[in-house]
């Protein structure tokens, strides 16, 4: 049974697509400067979508669409491919700092996020140009969805016998089942504090992960090739019910070698060996050299080549053994570096050669930059809107932060209209809530975020207001405040808490830099105090995730990226157990905003009305609990050399989607 699942819908086919893959967090954007964007470049595609027909060789199929591809057979797209033997290097400058994380389970930017991408590949679901989620006809030889007497839904799959691992070892229906069972158990949880929230809507995951069964009753193993997941009836309707069918595989001959994926009827489990121990062995290895931080063996369009911590550069070079992405695409350029970046060198090293990608500007001074260097020869642009925004965010579960009132007073006292204009001058709009340009629920529902969201902007008045309500009313000493030195509110047990912000921060960052200018001084004139750290952005991020000892920092400025579908029901669940760190990093545990980003989800696929309305209204909760303070989103530049040919990203097509389609003219 095959058929089309255009689980976006038309919905996610406007303006543009690619973006910060996986919600990426990214470190600080960029400067200032008068608008003057081109519109027409060499690399630049605003909506991606079918093309003409190519005259020369076929690299891939995209042009034919989504339709046409999820009906087609491996050997019917693979058959037309022209061969193209994989050649040169391409260094991809990057400001986000890699860390030492390659597997999932655990915090990463949004540049390792890319590399996980590329290394990893044979999801039973592929996105496509146009904005589409299918089942990959490359992987998926046959599938279907089943309707349950219990509401329930099943999707079994038949996948091909052809998919292999880049060591050669053939890909089966147990690599798949194994990888859903390895990462949703409560052994993994215990492998260095892991969080994963794969398998959670399906039957039985509850039982599963809490370690009370061994067997996974929504996961079975049907086949050699063969295997089915079931979505738990509390989790459906489901807007996008497909992306809960995604399922990629796992190499287990690598990670638990003799340890057999049964099921005898009741659902999947692991047979004897599979311990805390063995998974520590498996994903830590000694000395740091285990799967998580080295994963060698894996099947994606691109191999695990080296990472080196001390420069944070990493290499991947071209897997000869991946079949191709959905449209057959392979990837044409032989090895990819990853290269950290200085933001305030990008520009001289792409001029100079050093790199051959930089980053996504934003920030007029950085584009115009990029500008004058494509008018002088031998470079490209693409240039698209924002999929996110930039921001400030807060840690809603530690000191002053933890209140809605001090958030929304910190808020108060910055202008975000002139911060926006001082740093992107024309390359950004300022948004009121959790949601980026690029979006189409933010098109469909534009006037009413502008006239039902508060403006946040400066007004010292509101700031004192809301900070009074909140019984930030004391001095130290626990005496009426008087005007002069640090606010105190006296706490539950007694205690007074001054309004101190522990705010952590990146170097080389304009950003931050005019948040010193703008805010900092700003808010003393309402006893508050902003502390200042700069720090790495691979320390950011363990702070930001609160994957430290003892957690302190309150706030943060960085960026973030969405997916192409964002998750807000795992981003603000108030499990933070479960979720806290892994998705809600915010650790924002309120009843209304986790109930509304729920019901929002559970809307029936297709009824895109109810679902934009339950959206908004999530967005006017966000807007009052303020977990971030959204900054801009942008219009996104890439600069990159005209030696890469056919490098189109955009807004949902990210660089790990373009890269696969580009190629090295040497």
């Amino acid at each position: 049974m095959k058929r089309l699942l255009s689980l976006l819908l038309a919905a996610m086919m406007i303006l543009a697509l690619a973006s910060c893959s996986n919600g990426g967090v990214s470190q600080g954007d960029v400067d200032t400067k008068s608008p003057t964007p081109a519109t027409t470049t060499p690399g630049t595609q605003e909506t991606p979508g079918q093309s003409e027909e190519p005259a020369g060789p076929v690299y891939d199929l995209s042009h034919l669409g989504a339709e046409v591809l999820q009906n087609m057979t491996q050997e019917e797209i693979l058959s037309q491919i022209t061969p193209y033997e994989p050649k040169g290097q391409i260094i991809q400058g990057s400001t986000t700092q890699l860390n030492g994380d390659f597997v999932s389970g655990w915090t990463n930017s949004a540049t390792n996020a890319e590399i996980k991408e590329l290394i990893n590949g044979y999801s039973t679901l592929a996105f496509t140009k146009e904005g589409m989620y299918i089942f990959d006809p490359i992987v998926v030889k046959e599938w279907e969805g089943i309707e349950n007497p219990d509401g329930s839904k099943t999707y079994r799959f038949v996948i091909y016998d052809n998919l292999t691992y880049n060591d050669g070892t053939k890909i089966t229906a147990k690599d798949y089942v194994g990888s859903v069972l390895i990462y949703a158990s409560d052994e993994f949880k215990q492998v260095d504090n892991a969080q994963s929230a794969a398998g959670t809507d399906f039957v039985g995951y509850k039982a599963y992960n809490s370690g009370e069964s061994d067997v996974f009753a929504g996961v079975r193993l049907l086949g050699e090739y063969e295997f089915s997941v079931t979505i738990d009836p509390e989790n459906l309707p489901y807007f996008h019910d497909i992306v809960m069918a995604a399922v990629s595989p796992i190499p287990l001959h690598v990670l638990l070698p003799g340890v057999e994926v049964k099921d005898d009827g009741n659902g999947a489990y692991f047979g004897e060996g599979f311990t805390v121990e063995a998974l520590q062995k498996a994903f830590l290895g000694t000395n740091s050299d285990g799967y998580r931080f080295n994963p060698k063996v894996t099947c994606g369009p691109y191999k695990f080549v080296s990472y080196d911590p001390e420069s944070s550069q990493a290499v991947i070079e071209a897997n000869p053994l991946y079949l191709g992405a959905y449209d057959g695409a392979k990837a044409k350029i032989k090895t990819l570096v990853y290269k950290l970046t200085s933001k305030s060198t990008e520009f001289d090293e792409l001029a100079t050669g050093k790199i051959d990608i930089g980053g996504e500007q934003s920030g007029g001074e950085s584009i115009n930059t990029g500008l004058d260097l494509v008018e002088k020869g031998g470079f490209s642009y693409a240039h698209y809107p924002r999929h996110g925004y930039g921001k400030i965010a807060f840690a809603c579960n530690i000191g002053p932060t933890q209140f809605v009132e001090v958030r929304q007073a910190i808020a108060w006292m910055l202008d975000r209209d002139e911060f926006a204009r001082q740093y992107s001058q024309g390359y950004a709009i300022v948004v009121h809530g959790y949601y980026g340009q690029a979006q189409w629920e933010y098109a469909a529902n534009k006037d009413a975020l502008e006239t039902e969201l508060v403006h946040y902007t400066y007004n010292k008045d509101k700031a004192i207001e809301v900070l009074e309500k909140g019984g930030w009313t004391l001095d130290a000493n626990g005496n009426p405040y008087s005007g002069t030195g640090l606010r105190h509110k006296r706490l539950d047990d007694g205690t007074l808490m001054p309004l101190e912000i522990q705010w952590m921060n990146t170097p080389d960052n304009p950003v931050s830099d005019l948040l010193n200018a703008m805010l900092v001084p700003a808010v003393e004139e309402i006893g508050m105090k902003i502390v200042g750290t700069t720090v790495q952005f691979a320390e950011l991020l363990d702070n930001y995730y609160q994957d430290v000892e003892e957690p302190y920092v309150n706030m943060f400025n960085l960026g973030t990226g969405f997916n192409p579908i964002q998750y807000p029901e795992y981003y603000y669940n108030k499990d933070l157990a479960t979720y806290g760190g892994s998705y809600n990093t915010n650790f924002i545990a309120d009843d209304e905003l986790d109930r509304l980003a729920h019901e929002m989800a559970r809307t029936e696929p297709g009824d895109r009305e109810t679902f934009s309305k339950k959206w908004l209204e999530f967005q006017k909760r966000w807007n009052y609990l303020l977990p971030d303070i959204p900054l801009y989103s942008d219009d996104y530049h890439v600069f990159f050399s005209d030696r890469l040919q056919n490098y189109t990203p955009s807004s949902l097509w990210g660089f790990e989607n373009a890269i696969l389609r580009a190629w090295v003219n040497e």
